[in-house]
């Protein structure tokens, strides 16, 4: 008798263990919000920033500052009709070289600058870049000279903004079984 009482616990925990398989197979694999899309503890690369110098900046004026001596002036404009596309001016009366740079405020590997030698005091020197299809991500402004070492940034030249890229999909570990999906739309009737 101990037997056959025995067996059917084994047998029960053998279905449950079955249906637990069953049901991770089902679902797939899930991971938690703070390592999603992520790869060996690196947060997900935003595209390539491109850009070039330009002659000057078109486009919505969105900021307007100077450094602390009145010595250097940034203003950043964003096209009307491309929100992707920023463009950053820069000008001194200062002697020196003047520089400005655009750069992902995440990722400030990713930048587009222009330089201009300012020749002499009281001069207008200018100094713009534009870059293209940075969409909703951060891109920050810099302006700085070596003249006088005075440097102005713009953290954020439009909020609200996104600081990284998209988050990659964990791979399916069940080839020929749907990839697990957090959309409601496939919950309904639960």
């Amino acid at each position: 008798m101990a037997d056959d009482s025995t067996d059917s616990a084994f047998g029960f925990i053998l279905f449950i263990l079955f249906l637990a398989l069953l049901g991770y197979a089902a679902g797939g694999i899930s991971s938690s919000s703070s390592t999603a899309g992520t790869t060996s503890g690196t947060s997900p690369s935003l595209p390539p920033l491109e850009g070039s110098s330009v002659s000057s900046c078109t486009g919505t004026p969105k900021q307007d500052q100077m450094d602390e001596t009145n010595s250097i002036q940034l203003k950043v404009y964003v096209d009307p009709m491309d929100a992707g596309q920023k463009c950053a001016t820069a000008s001194t009366i200062s002697a020196g070289t003047l520089k400005v740079t655009l750069a992902y405020t995440a990722d400030k590997t990713q930048n587009v600058s222009d330089t201009d030698p300012c020749g002499s005091t009281g001069q207008l020197c200018t100094a713009s870049v534009q870059v293209n299809g940075t969409d909703n991500y951060c891109v920050s402004a810099v302006a700085e000279s070596s003249g006088t070492t005075s440097k102005v940034t713009i953290p954020k030249v439009v909020e609200p903004c996104t600081m990284s890229g998209p988050a990659m999909q964990p791979a399916n570990p069940w080839p020929g079984l749907p990839a697990r999906s957090d959309d409601k739309e496939d919950e309904e009737g639960y």
